[in-house]
């Protein structure tokens, strides 16, 4: 059975060090770190970042900070501000770069963001079992999570709820914080919650209270249709062995990336170290959680799809020889439209009312850009 970090063991960790040639004179000042933000702790995304970081850390030596938000501004902020390099993030990172949802603000417009290592993983709604939810139809007036300050997992619950039919009018919405759902459940104050299939944070959670997962069972055109229009970067998967599963039960749900990312800026041969690290040192972590053999070369999404890759990323994936034309063209694409982003925005933003921004800017992105 793989081993499952718990809280007990993350909380707070110093993790990873990534040694590179641009960071050996910061690795002699004692004080020096690498900062990463993802999710709260115990989430799955956690788990696995601080499992491949103290796998990293072990054999590299500088130390890494992990800072968790609940918020995909909380996640992107560090970044931006210079305070951390990288983050393990969810759709804020086409959010950012599109300059759409919570980043159509004055503050923030498009962000020159990169991907830097994308292992997909799965998701999914687990519900209280004497909450009576055997179809997503049966969601109809249950008490379902409207996460606060986060666009990115909303969209998909709402997708989740077209799937049945329903819209947010059908349900009792409960607005939570992502990490706060467990004991929202817990207490009855949710009858579901979404999350990454895997967990410390589940593992108590389904030793307290009957739980099941939802499943995505029925493909049919109509129903892949409404849960495609809403979330068009999710794909169906299929998962086992997560809390509160019986051995044998698996259950079809979303299935999509949440990719390690930073700016465009940040330095060549550090993010190139890093992914050859990760991938290098891959053994020593891929059971640490049930998720992170995710991280895998031959796992990992090797073509950009809404975001461009960085370069260190790509000359890694160069040397690995699975870089091909096709994903250079996508990824210049990309950054050329990520130019055209950032000048169409610094155009618009003057005369732009503020009080309808986001729509102007929506209005904007469809009148001169292509998909």
């Amino acid at each position: 059975m793989k081993k499952i970090l718990t809280c007990t063991v993350l909380a707070g960790v110093l993790v990873a060090g990534i040694v590179t040639s641009s960071s050996l004179d910061r690795r002699a000042d004692p004080n020096s770190q690498l900062v990463m933000t993802t999710y709260g702790v115990g989430t799955g995304t956690y788990n696995d970042l601080a499992a491949v970081s103290d796998s990293l850390t072990r054999v590299q030596g500088t130390q890494v900070r992990i800072l968790t938000s609940d918020t995909s501004i909380g996640r992107v902020a560090p970044l931006k501000a210079g305070s951390a390099q990288f983050s393990r993030m969810g759709d804020e990172y086409y959010f950012g770069f599109e300059g759409i949802q919570d980043f159509a603000s004055e503050n923030w417009g498009p962000q020159d963001l990169r991907v830097v290592w994308a292992p997909m993983g799965n998701y999914g709604l687990m519900a209280r079992t004497d909450a009576g939810i055997e179809s997503f139809e049966d969601l109809k007036g249950k008490k379902f999570p409207r996460v606060t300050a986060n666009t990115s997992i909303n969209i998909k619950l709402e997708a989740y709820l077209a799937y049945g039919g329903l819209t947010w009018d059908d349900v009792e919405p409960v607005d939570v914080s992502y990490s706060d759902q467990t004991e929202a459940l817990e207490t009855g104050r949710l009858d579901v919650l979404f999350s990454s299939a895997y967990g410390s944070n589940l593992e108590e959670l389904a030793s307290t209270v009957d739980v099941d997962w939802m499943s995505m069972d029925d493909d049919s055109p109509e129903k892949m249709a409404a849960v495609n229009e809403l979330a068009p970067m999710v794909t169906i998967g299929e998962f086992s062995g997560a809390p509160g599963m019986e051995e044998g039960e698996s259950a079809r749900n979303f299935a999509y990336t949440v990719p390690l990312s930073t700016y465009a800026d940040t330095d060549e041969q550090q993010v190139y170290d890093l992914v050859k690290a990760m991938d290098e040192n891959f053994a020593r972590y891929e059971n640490t959680t049930p998720s992170a053999g995710e991280f895998a070369l031959d796992k990992v999404l090797t073509e950009p799809l809404v975001v461009p890759f960085h370069p260190g990323t790509v000359r890694y994936l160069e040397e690995q020889g699975i870089w091909t034309d096709e994903a250079e063209q996508r990824n210049n694409d990309l950054v050329e439209r990520q130019a055209a982003l950032k000048a169409g925005w610094d155009a618009f933003i003057g005369p732009a009312d503020k009080d309808n921004l986001a729509q102007e800017w929506t209005a904007w992105r469809e009148d001169n850009l292509e998909d």
